[in-house]
């Protein structure tokens, strides 16, 4: 069974209770449909999961868990010209529970606006769907930093190898990436025989290199 999620990055686990803000009263009864009584969880985004049942604007808390994140993975994300697939991969790449999500331009991706609020708008929706306890790190950059990632895939790469020291990689944007840019990554890695979306290449490689 589905049990909503809360986020609030202000929340204090200490606490026996949890008082909702009306927006969240709003959000739970009337999108969601929450009754009284019902189980429902509270996360800071830092690893904290509360669990409790509501009872109008609080939550009595009746246990909470520490976790700890699996993976250390910090992506680079070329800007997508379609917002609803942006929105999508930032939320798939929340729910696997990425440690960073840096976004910036590359020399063929097409110049697009990114809005950080509407950004962090989707990440939380994906923790509250999800009930992932981690909130990943959004980082807008205005290029690449091919110190910090060292590691991209590409249709040209090899197969991929689980000896790879990097836990930081690139994905390329749709246009692919330039022969100039290919020459400056350290480790290239091909996920499959085909040309797979820039969204469906990061989903695949997070996935791999959990």
């Amino acid at each position: 069974m589905h049990i909503p999620t809360i986020f609030d990055a202000k929340y204090e686990s200490s606490k026996e209770d949890y008082i909702l803000t009306e927006e969240k009263v709003h959000h739970l009864n009337n999108v969601l449909r929450v009754k009284n009584g019902s189980d429902v969880m509270v996360t800071n985004g830092e690893g904290i999961i509360s669990h409790g049942r509501i009872y109008n604007s609080k939550v009595d808390i009746s246990k909470t868990d520490t976790h700890q994140r699996n993976n250390e993975l910090n992506i680079f994300i070329a800007k997508l010209q379609d917002k609803t697939r942006m929105r999508q991969l930032i939320e798939k790449l929340t729910e696997l529970g990425v440690k960073s999500i840096t976004i910036g331009p590359t020399m063929n991706s097409q110049k697009v606006n990114i809005d950080a609020k509407k950004v962090n708008t989707w990440i939380v929706g994906a923790i509250e769907q999800s009930g992932i306890p981690f909130v990943p790190k959004v980082i807008l950059e205005d290029k690449l930093d091919f110190n910090k990632f060292q590691h991209t895939f590409d249709i040209t790469g090899k197969s991929l190898k689980k000896n790879i020291e990097s836990t930081n990689f690139a994905i390329g944007p749709e246009g692919g990436w330039s022969n100039e840019e290919l020459k400056k990554f350290r480790y290239i890695s091909k996920l499959s025989d085909f040309t797979l979306r820039s969204d469906t290449a990061a989903v695949v490689a997070v996935s791999l290199m959990m």
